[in-house]
């Protein structure tokens, strides 16, 4: 059915689910990555469908035996690439069927630090739960936590700090979540942060502090205070 796996990948792809419907009646296989190369590019229909944020779509091919845990090449699969397309839906659904939470992408990337990243605190909660590693980091050293606090979602590194993670861990460049809350001049993240112990003189590669950060941020004087407050030094 080489035609019709091709046809199939189209319909993922544009979210089509009358057309993708007829498609595997006709016998179009539910894991087809596309027979011509330059068709499904080593993606299943089923990881189109989700990072186009087709649900409709996702959920016929689950319904017709899509394999939720295919991965390609780079190390994606469906739930990686709704979570890093920010699918909501589709990551609630394809976590509902079964798709494993472990493996990273070629980045070094779980799906943990994928939903961090795009601020879902519930979903985060229920990734911890099903045994997602919290302090993983990825292939520059940053961990879900850092990687909440770089977007400013503070509820997530509220949520994050709660369930264990850690927040004095170093990227390869020296960055502690603090030092990038405080160059943001998140207030609510650097308290929350404060209140978890992080460490107020640890230094990046350049030598810089929290401090140094802050004084660089849009909203540097109430940074430093709060800072200052807490008993960092020049």
């Amino acid at each position: 059915m080489i035609a019709a796996d091709d046809e199939l990948i189209k319909a993922s792809i544009q979210g089509d689910a009358d057309r993708a419907a007829v498609l595997l009646a006709q016998g179009a296989n539910p894991n087809t990555t596309g027979v011509t190369t330059a068709i499904g590019r080593g993606n299943t229909a089923l990881m189109w469908a989700a990072v186009e944020g087709h649900w409709a779509v996702v959920q016929l091919l689950l319904q017709q035996g899509a394999d939720p845990n295919w991965r390609n090449s780079a190390g994606f699969s469906a739930l990686m690439y709704a979570a890093e397309s920010d699918r909501r839906e589709i990551v609630i659904t394809l976590l509902d069927a079964g798709a494993a939470i472990e493996g990273t992408n070629a980045y070094g990337e779980t799906v943990l630090m994928a939903i961090a990243r795009k601020g879902h605190a519930d979903i985060v909660q229920r990734l911890v739960a099903l045994g997602a590693p919290i302090n993983a980091v990825n292939k520059i050293g940053d961990t879900a936590l850092y990687l909440a606090v770089d977007n400013g979602h503070a509820y997530v590194v509220k949520t994050l700090i709660a369930l264990g993670a850690e927040v004095n861990t170093h990227n390869l460049g020296g960055w502690t979540p603090l030092m990038m809350a405080s160059a943001r001049g998140d207030l609510d993240t650097m308290e929350i942060l404060i209140q978890a112990g992080a460490d107020l003189h640890a230094k990046n590669n350049w030598g810089a502090t929290a401090l140094r950060e802050a004084r660089r941020s849009f909203r540097a004087d109430q940074a430093v205070a709060l800072l200052k407050q807490a008993g960092a030094v020049e």
